[in-house]
């Protein structure tokens, strides 16, 4: 299956980057386009076909429901190729302790093998359990690091940055030696 949905080009180095990612409240896109922009990667918003149109409470609470009952909704494609990239990098949100049902959509059936990636996730409070989750779909691939961001938005928004500019130089250090 192939999928890509919005990609803008950017500057190609030697190694070719994607950032993909899932956002419905603006940190994940946040924190991806800023990954992308030091990674100079071209860059991937998974998209539902049927949209989450909540706001406020009934957003997390119909958000909530469907990531714990481990929903797996339909997404947009694309004729864009992840076997195009050598290195890719996958962001989510946390919705109610579990992962994004759009991402867990992707990642079951997106079929990325024999990638270097780097896993980033947004959220309230803990990330561990969702991180580890991405790992088990992610399977025959190699991961070269997480990182988490707590509400980049809110919260001390430039120094989430750095850590993302950073953590994003050390992953592609580690994709190239």
């Amino acid at each position: 299956m192939i999928f890509q949905i919005g990609l803008k080009q950017k500057w190609q180095s030697k190694m070719k980057t994607l950032v993909i990612y899932y956002s419905k409240t603006g940190n994940t896109k946040y924190m991806a386009e800023k990954i992308a922009d030091e990674a100079k990667a071209d860059i991937f918003e998974i998209q539902r076909e049927k949209d989450i149109k909540s706001k406020g409470f009934m957003l997390y609470f119909r958000g909530g429901f469907e990531s714990m009952t481990k929903r797996v909704p339909k997404l947009k494609q694309s004729d864009i190729s992840i076997d195009d990239y050598d290195l890719i990098f996958i962001g989510t949100p946390v919705w109610a302790w579990n992962l994004n049902p759009a991402t867990r959509a992707f990642l079951k059936s997106a079929k990325i093998k024999n990638k270097k990636i780097g896993l980033f996730c947004c959220c309230a409070g803990s990330c561990d359990s969702i991180i580890e989750e991405m790992k088990k779909h992610l399977e025959g691939n190699e991961i070269l690091g997480d990182v988490k961001f707590i509400e980049p938005l809110k919260n001390d928004t430039e120094s989430y940055v750095q850590k993302a500019k950073t953590w994003t130089k050390n992953i592609i250090d580690k994709a190239s030696s």
